[in-house]
């Protein structure tokens, strides 16, 4: 059997069928919990946040780290890696010190479309993966499993769990051998 996984949702398939756990990936009472407890620290910033809520709208993606870190604090969870912006303004080229001519301040690439579209519903997900070991000590379904399974993964390949799909070959997309 263990020849034919090469994915992390093959691995996530095989560990619940060997323990005989109900293959329902449908999310479970423990996402419901963390769900949630994450609106319950979002709201007092941001009113009526909601499962669909996109992430950028709760500046919790690009360059707001601390505020992620505020999250963390009151969830007591440690948080995914979030996408963060890593681009830095640039200092003005000669041309501009030399001639003192004004440009126009520069602006931040925006994030990707796939992070851009993110929610509340994937960041508790990311949650559940990437605190498996605190939320998840006996996966008691196919989707806890696999919850638990991106988050191993991420500790071994130390690829952030918000960048880890289902989908992903252990060897072509996540470099493990």
């Amino acid at each position: 059997m263990a020849e034919t996984i090469g994915t992390v949702e093959q691995a996530a398939a095989a560990i619940a069928h060997l323990k005989g756990l109900p293959t329902d990936p449908a999310r479970t009472a423990v996402y419901y919990q963390l769900l949630a407890r994450l609106l319950a620290c979002l709201s007092p910033r941001h009113p009526a946040p909601t499962e669909a809520t996109l992430l950028t709208q709760l500046e919790l993606l690009g360059a707001n780290k601390a505020r992620a870190q505020e999250l963390a604090a009151c969830l007591q969870l440690q948080m995914p890696d979030l996408p963060q912006a890593s681009w830095q303004p640039r200092l003005p080229g000669w041309w501009q010190r030399l001639f003192g001519t004004a440009a126009a301040p520069p602006t931040p690439p925006p994030l990707s479309p796939d992070w851009a579209q993110s929610i509340v519903a994937d960041l508790t997900e990311w949650l559940l993966a990437q605190n498996y070991q605190l939320l998840l000590p006996q996966p008691a379904t196919l989707y806890e499993v696999q919850r638990a399974v991106v988050g191993l993964t991420s500790d071994r390949c130390g690829v952030p769990v918000p960048e880890i799909r289902l989908t992903d070959s252990f060897t072509n997309d996540l470099g493990m051998d």
